[in-house]
């Protein structure tokens, strides 16, 4: 999805301009200022900015917060800045998106504004703009690519009710769920039982639905915390834990596996990116993701980004302004 407001006169090459990247999730705000070499010259950071989980409003001051504390570095005014990348989560719905431009045009006097979801601008940084893939993998999971034709194609990323399977809070909920399992003696025992009663400030398994269901936007964060304590548990030879990290592994492996297929990459050699908490892990879920991966696509490198995804909005930005010196 792309959507640009666009002003070839305002490209004055006698006059210094700068290129601002931002990178909006579920959790935190990461703003980038560039010079047109491609330099960083200020970062800032601030909350989320995920519209959905925090409304219009506060992503937007949060995003204002993070721009504001990028140029306050780099000594310049955002009324300087020539053109902007705004990589958001929650600006897939069309609805969604249309609200966050709007406001976005209204808070930023940027000539050349283009707003993107947080996939797309960790795409273009995880594979410095090559054809490659990236799998996300924070509070939710996605997977996106671009092949060598331009072809661009998704799986995932449909939230916790319908999907984000892979991701934090499927970790955490699978957490949740192997506990009270343990505790009806419908599964296996876990050591996990006891430190998440403990995150949720409970002491035993009965105590959990008011606190998981009362404010279930509110916690649904904490849940996705709780993968931390699987990882730590399984690093440990929880049966449980181990179990449930393999299976995220396989999921976010299906939805890398899609993308390859939509793309027709299964016999090129390229990049597979991987982004967030959850890979933290290590080989815990980077294993069997590769092995996975490899058996779709034998050439494809499961690795690292290049950059981060505020840097892959920082290099869609300064792309911007080539379309109107051309046009």
């Amino acid at each position: 999805m792309l959507s640009t407001q666009t002003d070839s006169s305002s490209i004055n090459p006698s006059t210094p301009n700068y290129w601002l990247g931002v990178d909006g999730g579920g959790t935190h705000c990461r703003a980038a200022l560039a010079a047109a070499t491609g330099n960083v010259l200020g970062t800032g950071q601030a909350a989320a900015a995920n519209l959905v989980r925090v409304g219009l409003e506060s992503a937007v001051a949060h995003i204002q917060q993070a721009v504001a504390e990028a140029c306050a570095q780099a000594g310049i005014s955002a009324a300087q800045i020539t053109g902007a990348c705004f990589g958001l989560a929650g600006v897939g719905n069309p609805q969604h998106h249309a609200a966050m431009l709007a406001a976005l045009q209204a808070a930023f006097p940027i000539p050349h504004l283009l707003l993107e979801t947080d996939a797309r601008i960790a795409l273009a940084g995880a594979t410095d703009l090559q054809p490659g893939v990236v799998v996300i993998a924070g509070t939710g999971s996605i997977a996106c690519g671009i092949n060598a034709r331009g072809q661009y194609a998704r799986a995932g990323g449909w939230g916790p009710a319908m999907g984000d399977e892979g991701s934090g809070f499927y970790i955490g909920r699978r957490a949740l769920a192997a506990v009270v399992m343990a505790y009806d003696e419908r599964g296996a025992a876990t050591s996990l039982s006891g430190p998440v009663c403990q995150h949720f400030h409970v002491e035993v398994p009965p105590e959990l639905p008011p606190v998981i269901y009362n404010e279930p936007i509110k916690v649904m964060h904490e849940i996705a915390q709780l993968s931390k304590l699987v990882v730590a548990h399984a690093q440990t030879g929880d049966a449980v834990a181990l179990g449930i990290l393999d299976d995220a592994a396989y999921e976010l492996a299906r939805a890398v596996n899609a993308v390859i297929k939509k793309l027709g990459m299964q016999a090129e050699a390229f990049r597979v990116a991987y982004v967030g908490g959850v890979f933290g892990a290590g080989e815990l879920v980077l294993g069997p993701l590769r092995r996975a991966v490899r058996e779709c696509a034998p050439q494809a490198e499961v690795a690292p980004p290049l950059l981060p995804p505020v840097r892959g909005a920082v290099k869609l930005a300064l792309a911007l302004p080539a379309a109107a010196r051309n046009g």
